[in-house]
Formats: C-alpha cells, structure tokens, sequence
C-alpha cells in the first residue's frame, strides 16, 4: 500500500480559489438613496440589497461597507453573524443610532406587498454612513482584506431620481439603471409609492468580454494603457499577467504600464472572472520602437490657478527614441536643476505668476510645452461662530422629529462675491484627505456669513433657531459624511480652498476650547478675535426659538453684529439688445437699490443711473441703458442698503 502526501500550498490554494469562489458570487444588485417625501418620511430610510447569484451559502458575517466617504478603517460598517443561501437577496436598511427609527417593522410597513415572502432585512446604524441623492458608491470588503481598493462587491450611482431605486441593467450586468414600475420586477412601495424590487433580481448576466486588450509598440519610457472590456452580474473581476505569470495588485479592467523599457516587454493578458464563470482574454504584445524618434508630448502641463502660500505642481508626459531631456523655464529663464517630469512651486507670491515652459529634446529634435500660472490673493475669510455643544433637551427630537446637531459659521470679509464648489472642511484633524468637500454652488458674498449644519436640512435649522431669527436669506449649507464631528471638549475648523494640497495651506481657521451646553463660539467684530462664549444680546446673539423641556440654546447664526441682517449682496445678469444694456439682480424686499455708472473703472464718481428701486416682496428687479451711442467704455454697479 503507497500513501501520497499532498504538498501543503495545494490544499492552500484550493482554499484560495474557493474563497474566491464563493466571494465573488456576490453582488450589490439595488441601491435606494433618496425616498420620496410622501407619507411618513421618517420611516423611509437609505437601503441596499446584496445578493448571493452562487449555488453555495456564503458566510458574509464580519464582512464591512461604507460609501464613498470612507474606506476599510473610516467610519465603516461591520456586519453581524449572518449567512446568505444560494440565491438569496437580503436587504441593509439605514437605522438612526439615536432613536433606532425605522424599525424593521417600519421597513416593511413601507413597503408592505413588495417584498417576497421570507425575505430578510438587516438595520445598521448610521455612523455618518449616508447615501447621497446627488451620486454616491457602497462597497463591501471581506473581514480580512486590508486593501480597500479590492472589494468583493461594489456599485456606484450618480444622481438619484427621488422616489426610485438604483438597480442593474438586466442585459449588460451595468449598475444604474433607474427603476421603473412594472419593469424588471419593480413596483410601488405600499406605503407612499417609491419605486423599487427589494429582495428581488432578474438573475445573474452571464460574464462576456466585449473588448480584448491591443497589441501595442511603444517608444521607450512611454506610458502604456491595456484595457479590457467585460460585462456580466456578478461583477467581473480581473487578473492580468505577464508571459503568463500573475501581476501583484493588477486587478482593474485596465493595466497601466509606465516607463517602459525591454523588462516590461512581452505578451499581456486578463483572467476575467466572476465566481461563475471564467474568461480567458486575447494575448496582447507590449514591445519596444528602435526607430529614433523626436519627442512627442503625451500630457502636456495644465495652465493653474491657486492662492498666495499655496502649491501647484505641473506635470509632463513625452516620449521618444531615445528618452528625451527636460528643462524648464519660468518667463524665458532657466529654472536651475529642474529636470524632471514635473515642477513643483511652493509657498505661491505674486511674483510666481506667469508662463512656464518646459523643453524635451533628444537628438532627433526638440519640442516645447507651455502653460500659465495665475495667483491669487487669499481672501479674508474667517470662522466667526462655532457650537459644539446643543442645549440638553430630552424632548427635543419627540417634539420637532430632528435633533440638534453640531454647525460653524463662514463670514467673508473680502470686497468680491466667492465660490466655495470644491472647498474643503475638517476639525482638528486638519487632513485634506479626509475632509469634507462642498458639492454645490455656494457662492458667499462680501460681508455675508454662511452656517454650516451637520446632518440637518436648512428647514429643520431654521426651525430650531426661529425663521424670523434666521430668515432665507441666509445660506445654510448641510453636511454629513465621516470623520468630522465638533467635539464638545475642544476641537478645530480648518477650511481650504478647491486646489489646495497642503494640509497646512488653509484658508480659514479656528480653535476652541471645552463647550459650555447650549452656549456656541463667538466672534468679536470689534476685537477681531475668535473663541469667546455667546452672550445674549451682544453683537446679535439671540436665544434659538425651538425649545422643548428646557435647555434653550445661545448663538447668533447668519450674523455677526447688532441688529437686522443686511441683504446680500446682489448678483447682477446682463444681456445685450438693440443698443441697450439689460441688468437683472434678484431683490431682498424693503431695501432701496441703486443702479450706478461710470466711465473709468478704477476712478472717478459712480453716477445715479434711474430711480431707486425699493421692492415691497422679493423679486428680481431690471433695468435698461441705452449705451448705443457710447464709444468708450461704461462700468456699472448695484448699490442695495
């Protein structure tokens, strides 16, 4: 009798592969990011579905997910014990980790006849996990991976149709498709008509590639992009190799090879899986020009705009037998020992603005590449109010259906309108990487202060602190996501502007200190000083109108003096007819405006242009100059008290 002992990283392997099996069966099959507002909205909570396509359980329980916020560590959500059968879709709801509202009995009140028989539904609380209307991604790793770049399961959406869920195309395998009543098994929820197919699918898309890697010849230190082309539910997966061997971390539907020299040559090629099928694609050749060749510029640098102390680094792709040389130049001068593909300047002045140049040359020939900086003054901004700590009030949320929630004012004292697409906020964290960025188009005004909310509407702040207090002319940005939270026993603001890449380049800061409940940080107009406590009455603090069992609240949002807000200032769209010259600006009712023209922009007196306009409701108020017979140039403004 002969005994065969089986070498030790076969059985690991095995273990491996079906691991892997049994993983990838796995996919996000329907995301629901924004109910409708019919009905009881409380109760219509964020949700997606994951759904085992395999004919094996897999054990899902330590599994983790998170949004596009946050990664492996960030703010990421870990799933209890918890098993999915072959075939099985089950559903995670989003559930407030204060009230624990909705229940699941909520969940399935809401959607009632919908949802299959047997099917089960998981709460997990919120934990600044939130799935956004305006476009958002899950992903769910395993519970031992450590990289977050290799989900086993994931889908991304971009903005939401109120009321309908996300789920994939049933031709394709492609997440993003919109639900539609009566349509791939989608139907209206019970209880306020949103449209979905919880627990349901239209099966798994078998894997297919659509397009096969290319053959590429490629000149010396170029970059080189393979790209495959698959499509299938579960998701594919990918694996590229060379000469047939495994390429550590190459696991995207594109391989990406730079500097390439006779060491990267040879024949490339991707495994596309999906746990139930495997796909092998066509063999593709990476191989080197002999041929001498003048430098050809791949990426060109990009002109940059940034402010005063800040960073801006241009950078440069050329290719050509044999490699080209870099230099650049900043206004026809050599930059000494800047050689390299790119160019970093730091700590921006005035006197960095310009064009710069860089030259690539090999014997073959030399080619330029040009681009143009702008620097900008930094504005004045700054954070003039900060409450870190709410009134206690045990009946607040019965009473108003919210709770308080942290916010941090923005006053401007620039002499221009600004926008803040793209800015970007933290605490004292103070990480680019993981700060908040503005999403919309706020444009913050020349003495206009700006609040900012965690997790609150502009309706449910205003609602807390009184709309007569806080009227809708102010700005009232929300915010949510993980990681930024204004910590009653001191914490920080730090705010940078769209281009930034310093964490130490900021636009804005504030510290302060232990919070007294109820009572926010202030501002000091006449000092210009930051961090003292509200008091009532002074320079426009108010006591918030929302009050339930007690515990009223102190602050002066919207304003940083005495006395009524002043409008803001007006933006002005103007339009050519027939030699006239049409003004529009939206109007604040009560103010008197004035149009004014000059002749010289920078000099002389503004002169009244028509009568004073002073509105009895908002509305947009418009003005027509004849400018036909002007030959020279004629400068306007809009003057509002």
């Amino acid at each position: 009798m002969h005994c065969i002992r089986r070498p030790k990283f076969a059985l690991t392997l095995a273990l491996i592969l079906s691991t892997f099996a049994a993983q990838a069966q796995l996919g996000i099959t329907e995301v629901f990011p924004a109910a409708s507002l019919n009905g009881n909205s409380a109760f219509h909570a964020d949700w997606w579905e994951l759904t085992n396509f395999g004919s094996d359980p897999v054990d899902v329980s330590g599994y983790r997910f998170n949004d596009s916020n946050g990664g492996l560590t960030n703010g990421v959500i870990t799933l209890d014990a918890l098993v999915l059968s072959a075939g099985e879709s089950v559903v995670f709801f989003e559930q407030s980790a204060t009230t624990g509202l909705p229940s699941e009995a909520d969940f399935r009140t809401w959607w009632g006849g919908a949802l299959p028989e047997g099917l089960r539904v998981f709460p997990y609380a919120t934990n600044n996990i939130g799935l956004s209307g305006s476009g958002d991604r899950i992903r769910l790793w395993d519970s031992s991976t450590t990289n977050e770049n290799d989900p086993v399961a994931g889908a991304e959406f971009g903005a939401a149709t109120v009321g309908s869920s996300f789920t994939y195309d049933p031709g394709t395998g492609l997440f993003g498709t919109v639900s539609v009543t009566d349509l791939n098994g989608a139907v209206a929820a019970s209880e306020n008509g949103d449209i979905g197919s919880p627990g349901k699918t239209t099966g798994p898309v078998p894997l297919a590639i659509d397009e096969h890697p290319k053959s590429v010849e490629a000149s010396p230190l170029s970059s080189v992009t393979f790209t495959v082309l698959a499509h299938g539910q579960p998701r594919p997966r990918y694996q590229w190799r060379r000469n047939d061997r495994d390429i550590e971390g190459a696991t995207e539907s594109s391989l990406v090879l730079t500097e390439v020299d006779a060491t990267k040559t040879g024949t490339y090629r991707v495994t596309v899986r999906n746990g139930l099928s495997t796909l092998e694609s066509d063999p593709a050749e990476l191989t080197l020009s002999a041929l001498p060749s003048a430098p050809v510029f791949d990426q060109k640098p990009s002109d940059a705009t940034n402010f005063i102390g800040g960073t801006v680094t241009f950078s440069i792709l050329a290719t050509g037998v044999p490699p080209p040389a870099f230099r650049w130049f900043f206004a026809d001068r050599l930059l000494e020992g800047e050689i390299g593909r790119t160019l970093v300047r730091s700590n921006l002045t005035v006197a960095d603005a310009g064009e710069y140049r860089v030259e690539a040359s090999n014997p073959s020939g030399t080619t330029n590449a040009f681009a143009r900086l702008t620097v900008l003054l930094k504005p004045d901004l700054r954070v003039t109010e900060v409450e870190s700590s709410a009134a206690l009030d045990a009946d607040f949320l019965t009473a108003y259906g919210f709770s308080k929630q942290d916010w941090w004012e923005l006053t401007s004292f620039a002499s221009v309108p600004i926008s803040l697409l793209g800015w970007r906020f933290d605490d004292n964290s103070a990480n680019l990487a993981n700060a908040y960025t503005v999403t919309n188009d706020v444009v913050i005004r020349p003495g206009e202060s700006v609040v900012f909310v965690e997790n609150l509407t502009a309706e449910q702040f205003r609602t807390w602190w009184g709309t007569a207090n806080v009227p809708s002319t102010v700005q009232i940005v929300s915010y949510s996501g993980s990681g930024f939270g204004l910590s009653s026993g001191g914490d920080s603001v730090r705010l940078w502007n769209a281009t930034a890449t310093s964490n130490a380049d900021t636009v804005a800061a504030a510290d302060f200190g232990p919070a007294e409940p109820g009572i926010s940080f202030n501002y000091d107009p006449d000092t210009g000083v930051f961090g003292g406590k509200s008091v009532l009455g002074v320079h426009g603090v108010f006591a918030a109108e929302a009050v339930a069992a007690g515990g009223q609240d102190l602050g002066s949002p919207g304003r940083i003096r005495e006395g009524a807000l002043p409008p803001p200032t007006p933006v002005a769209r103007v339009t050519f007819d027939a030699g006239k010259v049409i003004i529009e600006a939206a109007a604040v009712a009560g103010h008197p405006y004035q149009l004014q023209e000059r002749s010289e922009l920078g000099s002389g007196s503004w002169q009244n242009s028509g009568d004073v306009r002073k509105p009895s409701t908002d509305e947009t108020l418009r003005w027509e100059v004849n400018v036909g017979g002007v030959s020279a140039g004629v400068y306007f403004q809009i003057l509002v008290e």
